[in-house]
């Protein structure tokens, strides 16, 4: 039972000191705005009095919504396709490229030959109405560059550029008219992945250590002399 409890203590101890894989994330927004936008977001540094980073993950999600409309004029029946789309672009502070989405929506139209008015409407116009989609990406970097400035001794805030660009087009017929209006919204989320820094033992936690280890050590001796007797 002495050697079981000593045994336990050492456990308890090395158990107290691991290392423990564990996450942090930052989130910040911007809010549907009429393409097309560039602002900054800010997020949290990873504190390293946590431990040691082992990777950075940025997650993009991004939001088109709008509306789009076209008008044939070929003398032929043709087969339209409106997509109203949005290009975001998550960029490190030096402005190079962390992480790109692109939301999309997308319609397609059997237009006649041209009807002779020019309304969006009839048998060789068309409009979406008001539409919306999401889109997502996301990048995880390993990079010892990204490391140093994404991380500082008690955190901090590190300032990133997110911008949506319109990216809508209408396709199908060679004589066409398209109309777009588009807004975009970006979520963006930091996530620090990381290797916990080791506590450090209580002093109680070495007390009983070397108290177990005190025991064992007179068992050990009181079963010699049993031998020798």
């Amino acid at each position: 039972m002495k050697k079981i409890t000593a045994a336990l203590l050492l456990a308890g101890l090395f158990g107290a000191v691991s290392a423990q894989a564990s996450v942090v994330e930052f989130n910040a927004a911007k809010a549907l705005t009429t393409t097309n936008w560039s602002d900054t977001l800010s997020f949290g540094k990873f504190d390293t009095k946590l431990g040691t980073l082992t990777s950075i993950k940025f997650e993009l999600n991004g939001t088109v919504a709008g509306s789009g409309r076209a008008e044939s004029l070929d003398s032929a029946a043709s087969n339209v396709t409106l997509t109203l789309g949005s290009l975001l672009t998550l960029q490190r502070p030096d402005g190079s490229t962390l992480v790109v989405a692109n939301p999309v929506f997308s319609t397609g139209y059997n237009f006649s030959a041209f009807d002779g008015g020019i309304d969006f409407a009839g048998t060789s116009g068309a409009s979406t109405g008001q539409v919306s989609n999401s889109g997502s990406n996301a990048f995880t970097s390993f990079s010892a560059n990204d490391f140093a400035a994404f991380s500082a001794a008690g955190g901090g805030n590190i300032d990133l550029n997110l911008r949506a660009d319109g990216a809508s087009t209408g396709s199908g017929s060679g004589n066409l008219i398209t109309q777009f209006n588009t807004a975009a919204a970006g979520d963006v989320k930091v996530v620090y992945e990381y290797t916990a820094a080791a506590p450090v033992p209580e002093p109680e936690t070495y007390g009983m250590l070397l108290l177990g280890m005190g025991v064992l050590g007179l068992a050990r001796r009181r079963a010699n002399k049993n031998k020798a007797a």
